[in-house]
């Protein structure tokens, strides 16, 4: 109908070649009156590639966290842009025989590659020097701790604490508590060490009487602060390690009487949709984790379109997070 050979049809609908711009209008006037849609089953046989992504995530339930559910739609929409289709795949636990098995059903989908989603959890990358590259499609891995032998896209979780810790130390706070996330997480011991880098940089007291452990959820929040308050009477603001957590701790506040900002600075970690609707509203810190997926995805394109025949190195992608002042880290009005 077009009056052109397939191959130029082809080029018109992947961009692999130029198309005179007549003949392109008349390629898609022909698709829009055909309604012709490609078969991208038949274009994965004839290119030996399946165009999926595969994205490895711990279980279901997880999908409520604020992390993973930022980063899977960074994820999604960049793989659309680049015409991926995205397939999911549940890990329950870090017993390698379930990881293996994930991998090896990966591999007889033959996604192209995969996004491991999964946080780093006490010990839960040590199977990925058991592999050999060369039996799965290439790996990126989220959530992690930087490596140079794995190519990896995270958040500067350290850099993020000190941010906060170092604001409120401007703002005049001198005792300053911490309500960490669960102690194996590497998150929650990134975001540990830039809390106690930033006290000990202003000579400022990081004794373990500043420190309770959550879990990111409300109501560990919630005892956290009371923990902290029973500990030190002189305390004067408080980092929390995500900003469910933080809600937890505006909660306790109020109920004992306290006010924040007045009597207690708080900030959180995350810059959740929902912080600046907190009150009072909450200061936090915006961890780009939707950019980290779109990253993610453009990694594994770029290693897949290279093809075999070309090695690129694993590289390491380090977002460097950003502070969000409001209301409750403020002693004076903004």
């Amino acid at each position: 109908m077009a009056g052109v050979s397939t191959g130029t049809v082809s080029n018109a609908l992947t961009g692999k070649r130029p198309v005179a711009e007549a003949s392109h209008q008349r390629i898609l006037t022909a698709i829009a009156e055909l309604g012709y849609q490609p078969n991208l089953m038949a274009r994965g046989l004839a290119n030996q590639r399946s165009h999926v992504l595969s994205v490895v995530i711990k279980e279901l339930s997880d999908l409520g966290f604020y992390g993973y559910s930022s980063a899977l739609t960074g994820i999604q929409r960049e793989a659309n842009r680049l015409g991926y289709s995205i397939m999911l795949h549940f890990v329950n636990s870090s017993a390698e025989e379930e990881i293996f098995a994930t991998l090896d059903q990966i591999r007889a989908r033959r996604a192209d590659g995969i996004i491991w989603a999964i946080h780093e959890v006490d010990g839960n990358r040590d199977w990925v020097r058991d592999i050999r590259p060369e039996d799965y499609p290439p790996l990126t891995f989220l959530h992690m701790h930087p490596d140079p032998a794995l190519s990896v896209v995270a958040i500067d979780n350290q850099a993020g604490a000190s941010l906060a810790v170092a604001h409120m130390i401007e703002q005049g706070a001198r005792t300053i508590g911490i309500i960490t996330g669960p102690a194996d997480w590497w998150e929650s011991q990134s975001r540990l060490a830039g809390w106690q880098h930033a006290l000990e940089q202003a000579n400022l007291d990081t004794g373990s009487s500043l420190v309770v452990a959550g879990d990111w959820l409300a109501e560990s929040g919630q005892k956290g602060l009371e923990t902290l308050l029973n500990q030190r009477p002189d305390l004067d603001a408080v980092f929390a390690c995500n900003d469910t957590m933080a809600l937890g701790a505006i909660y306790t506040a109020h109920r004992c009487g306290l006010s924040i900002p007045d009597d207690l600075l708080l900030v959180g970690f995350d810059n959740t949709p929902e912080a600046e609707s907190y009150w009072p509203p909450l200061t936090s810190i915006h961890q780009g984790l939707r950019q980290s997926g779109q990253i993610a995805v453009d990694e594994l394109h770029q290693i897949i379109e290279s093809g075999k025949n070309e090695h690129i190195s694993p590289r390491q992608h380090i977002l460097q997070p950003e502070l969000i002042i409001r209301r409750s880290s403020m002693r004076d009005k903004i």
